[in-house]
C-alpha cells in the first residue's frame, strides 16, 4: 500500500512518548519504561462543528488531529493493557483519545487521523 507524503500539508516532526507494559518482578509490580517514537505528521485543530459532537464537558479542552502514517494508540484497559501515546507540541502535553486508523490495508493510502487532548496541568 502507499503511505501518504503530506506534500499539500505541512508534515513535522513528533515524538512520540508510549510506555512500555509493566510486569511483576518478583512478586512486585514494576512500571514499564517510556520509549520514544520519532514519527512525522501533520497537526490540525478540531473543527467547531467537531466539538459541537463530543461531550459538553470535553467541548472546552484543546483538542487537536494528527494525520501520520504510523499507527498511534489509545489506552487499553484490563490484562495486558497499555497507557496511551503521548506528545509535546508547542509546549504542551498531549494524549492520544482515539484513533481512526487507516494502516491496515483498508485504504489506498495508509495513514491514521488520531483525536489527541491537551493534558491538563494542575497546581501541586
Amino acid at each position: 500500500m502507499l503511505q501518504p507524503t503530506f506534500l499539500l500539508t505541512k508534515k513535522i516532526p513528533i515524538t512520540i512518548y508510549r510506555r512500555t507494559e509493566g510486569a511483576y518482578v518478583n512478586g512486585r509490580w514494576v512500571e514499564g519504561t517510556t520509549v520514544e517514537l520519532p514519527i512525522e505528521g501533520n497537526i490540525q485543530p478540531a473543527k467547531p462543528y467537531e466539538l459541537l459532537q463530543m461531550p459538553e464537558a470535553d467541548r472546552s479542552r484543546a483538542w487537536f488531529k494528527v494525520y501520520t502514517a504510523t499507527a498511534l494508540r489509545t489506552m487499553k484497559e484490563g490484562t495486558g493493557g497499555y497507557d496511551a501515546d503521548e506528545f509535546v507540541w508547542k509546549g504542551d502535553r498531549y494524549k492520544v483519545m482515539k484513533v481512526d486508523d487507516w494502516t491496515s490495508g483498508m485504504s489506498i493510502l495508509e495513514h491514521a487521523k488520531a483525536w489527541c487532548v491537551r493534558i491538563e496541568l494542575t497546581p501541586n
